[in-house]
């Protein structure tokens, strides 16, 4: 992570000490963040990040997250629309996780335009958005190219959906379509254009990710997306909002615990 001025150093500094960052979507499964998971978890830490969303996309990476013992890290699990490992044959396994309680969410999940198989990503889809409404869950989107197709097919099944959509970068008109339901925006290394990220902002329904290892900060000449990297998107928006990294970490902290219904704990200890 690159900061540019002593300034924001020291806000960044300051706001550590106490408390930390919650990263809303980051792939620690991912053998890029997995081979070296204790150096990433340590420098996240001292960026200034305390809490981890961990997003596994297959059995391989379900069980992945139940072995570990990570305290710092809550874990969702879902068949994505693009992901080369994931398939049909996850659905029973993500059941049996519903049933044990080992998530806090359903994805991440969603409809992907590099897909040709739309028939097929739309019935995944629907089986897993009954999975989440039947065991009270929230949802983790990823869509690309396919924002007003989601709209359409949540309007007519699942209108009083909640959780939200990961790396959100679309349009305005996409924003404000989306706002109608109870869906947050996830903000990610590529942002939105800024009177999207201002509307947003003002919105106050937003968490803030990295997707690491992908989804690497404009100029970063690292192999892959760190999870450091959550202080970068952070310094973009509070540099666009004018709000101080302190009441962006409030209002992050309030979106969470309105999605999953938990209170979060991001004490630096």
């Amino acid at each position: 992570m690159q900061i540019n001025n002593n300034s924001t150093l020291r806000r960044f500094k300051t706001c550590a000490r106490s408390y930390g960052f919650l990263d809303a979507h980051c792939h620690l499964a991912d053998s890029r963040i997995s081979a070296n998971l204790e150096q990433e978890l340590s420098e996240a830490k001292e960026a200034g990040i305390s809490c981890f969303i961990s997003s596994a996309l297959c059995q391989e990476e379900f069980k992945w997250h139940q072995n570990q013992n990570i305290s710092q890290m809550k874990w969702t699990a879902g068949i994505h629309p693009y992901y080369e490992k994931s398939s049909d044959d996850d659905f029973n396994a993500l059941i049996k996780l519903c049933d044990i309680k080992k998530i806090i969410a359903i994805g991440e999940i969603g409809l992907d335009g590099r897909n040709d198989d739309q028939k097929w990503q739309k019935q995944i889809l629907l089986k897993q958005l009954d999975l989440a409404q039947n065991y009270d869950l929230p949802v983790v989107f990823h869509v690309v190219r396919k924002y007003y197709e989601l709209y359409k097919l949540l309007k007519k099944n699942f209108p009083k959906i909640r959780g939200y959509l990961h790396g959100f970068n679309a349009s305005m008109e996409i924003a404000e379509l989306l706002s109608k339901f109870d869906l947050a925006f996830s903000l990610g290394c590529k942002p939105p254009k800024k009177e999207v990220l201002e509307f947003i902002i003002d919105r106050g329904f937003f968490l803030f990710e990295t997707d690491a290892p992908y989804q690497k900060p404009v100029d970063d000449k690292n192999d892959f997306n760190h999870l450091k990297n959550l202080m970068w998107v952070v310094d973009k928006v509070s540099q666009v909002s004018g709000l101080e990294i302190d009441v962006l970490q409030r209002m992050q902290s309030k979106a969470f615990e309105s999605i999953f219904d938990l209170k979060l704990d991001l004490s630096r200890n």
